[in-house]
């Protein structure tokens, strides 16, 4: 192959908004499967201090044993209305439909694992821009104030205003950062957590609540599951 086209394919490979590193399938195969043209991606966020949950997409299981504070990779999913089932261990399974639009990612955010639950659904921002990172913001506390994210050392505001139950994202200079929320137009820590960003990818600082309704603090490098061609 040309040297050309070789670093047309690597760019192209590595311009994916949701592509994980590349590993070789244990079949042999270099790469697996590429995702349909139709794909949505969708990841669900457990926001419960504790509770264990497995999650069913169209009466089949895609996630086993999410933990309290925690977030799936996003799931590759044929776009339209899919049936989400969250099922807390010993509690009566919630169902959550959604239409998902090919091509995009969404995150789906539950903080009981009930019949009754009512999520928050996010579209979540796609990095285009192969020299910066993404970084997303949740604000999950449903009691808590509405806060500002800054560097933990104070010297840098990153985001200002996030409401509770909100999400908010931008491109960033893709660093290692000690991020903090901050009750808005305050200073003390409410709480924080570090964060190792390379260039092209994407990255959520989730707020949630803990057992005494205080802020948790969660940095994750966002992934999507590895598609092997269900």
């Amino acid at each position: 192959m040309h040297s050309s086209a070789r670093s047309f394919l690597l760019a192209a490979l590595l311009s994916s908004p949701f592509l994980t590193p590349i590993q070789a399938a244990p079949s042999g195969l270099l790469y697996d499967p590429e995702p349909p043209p139709n794909s949505a991606y969708v990841r669900v966020i457990n926001a419960t201090p504790d509770a264990i949950a497995d999650i069913a997409v169209d009466g089949r299981s895609r996630v086993k044993d999410l933990v309290g504070h925690e977030a799936s990779d996003y799931l590759v999913l044929p776009a339209g209305k899919r049936t989400l089932t969250i099922a807390g261990h010993g509690a009566k399974p919630a169902t959550v439909t959604v239409d998902v639009v090919s091509g995009r990612a969404i995150s789906i955010a539950f903080d009981k694992a009930t019949g009754d639950v009512k999520p928050l659904v996010f579209e979540d921002k796609a990095n285009t821009n192969l020299l910066k990172a993404v970084l997303a913001v949740y604000h999950l506390n449903a009691k808590g104030p509405t806060v500002d994210v800054v560097a933990a050392n104070g010297a840098t505001k990153v985001m200002s205003g996030v409401h509770a139950g909100s999400s908010r994202g931008l491109a960033v200079n893709p660093i290692k950062v000690d991020l903090a929320a901050v009750a808005e137009g305050a200073s003390a820590q409410l709480a924080s957590a570090s964060l190792a960003m390379a260039p092209g990818g994407t990255y959520s600082f989730i707020l949630f609540a803990g057992p005494r309704g205080e802020f948790v603090a969660r940095a994750i490098q966002n992934k999507v599951e590895r598609y092997a061609g269900r």
